[in-house]
Formats: C-alpha cells, structure tokens, sequence
C-alpha cells in the first residue's frame, strides 16, 4: 500500500514499529494519548511506553498496511500483523484495525481490534 496518503505521524507510527525504534513510536503520541488494545486502556506517554514494550516490541510485531479510510477525524488503517506472540485462535493471517485520532501532528488516540470483514 502507498503511505503517502497517510498523515506523517502515522507513517511515522509504521516505521518506527517496523525498525523496531521503541523511542521513535512512543514519540508518535501525544503526552495525554489513550492506547485501547485487548480490551485495556493505557493513558500517557509513560503507560503507553510500557504497553509498547510489553506486547509490541518484546514480539517483534511486524505491521503491513493492507488499505485505510478516512472519516472525519479518524484515520483507520487495516494491517496485517505477525510476530513472536500466541497466536492461538487467532485468525491466520491476522488482520487489525488501528483506528487514529490525531491532534497537533500526534497520536491522540489509538483503538485496536480484530477486523471485521
């Protein structure tokens, strides 16, 4: 998929997640973000930090943006994830929606789930 059409702070979301670059993505959001993954709530830089490290970066995720969609002030984008997690009763492959709320070029908020289709 061309990122380009995707907001700066998301394609910089995407690389950093891919080089793996811990501090570059935690710079992504805002001081005040809310991450929603796996039914938790992380709110700030700090708690979002350790989530990131915790069920991100410990699993080598590996995120391949499939397509995305604009809609007022949220950008979905579609990927497909892979790592080093359990994947039992998961889907194979796993496809995520990664829904961002940004503000002042910064994550402000990001819900994940399981896409639908």
């Amino acid at each position: 998929m061309e990122l380009n059409p995707l907001p700066q702070v998301i394609q910089a979301f995407i690389a950093a997640s891919n080089k793996p670059d811990p501090e570059a993505y935690v710079d992504c959001f805002s001081e005040d973000a809310t991450v929603r993954d796996e039914g938790k709530t992380w709110v700030g830089k700090d708690a979002i930090k350790k989530w990131s490290d915790e069920h991100h970066f410990s699993a080598n995720v590996t995120l391949d943006p499939q397509r995305y969609r604009q809609h007022e002030a949220e950008t979905m984008v579609v990927f497909k994830v892979d790592g080093d997690f359990d994947k039992t009763g998961l889907p194979d492959p796993l496809y995520l929606d990664f829904h961002f709320q940004i503000r002042d070029h910064q994550i402000k908020q990001l819900a994940i789930q399981l896409t639908k289709e």
